[in-house]
């Protein structure tokens, strides 16, 4: 992999499924793993408190339940698309909040 997996980063894995990177920049050196949400295509969810719409870098919907621990090996192979807005990384940390009652 020649990019660091940096917090607010869209990536498209080799299996054609995009995550939104959440953990802090840099776990994926020091643990080898990052945790990410995985994103569904626009519209499939609604825009509530557990879920947010993202228009850039894709168009898609973070649903925050999605949680989930990546291994930094997957990102390998894995095409970077860009990173969120501060504005939309709020409204994700806001939904991560939410559900996992923080």
């Amino acid at each position: 992999m020649t990019r660091e997996i940096k917090r607010g980063d869209v990536w498209t894995l080799p299996d054609d499924r995009h995550v939104l990177v959440v953990s802090l920049s840099g776990l994926d050196e020091a643990y080898g793993a990052v945790l990410g949400l995985v994103l569904h295509p626009a519209g499939r969810y609604p825009d509530t408190a557990m879920s947010v719409t993202i228009t850039d870098p894709i168009l898609c919907t973070a649903v925050a339940v999605n949680l989930q621990p990546l291994r930094a090996v997957r990102f390998t192979e894995a095409t970077h698309r860009g990173t969120v807005d501060a504005a939309t990384m709020t409204r994700v940390d806001q939904s991560l909040r939410a559900v996992l009652d923080l």
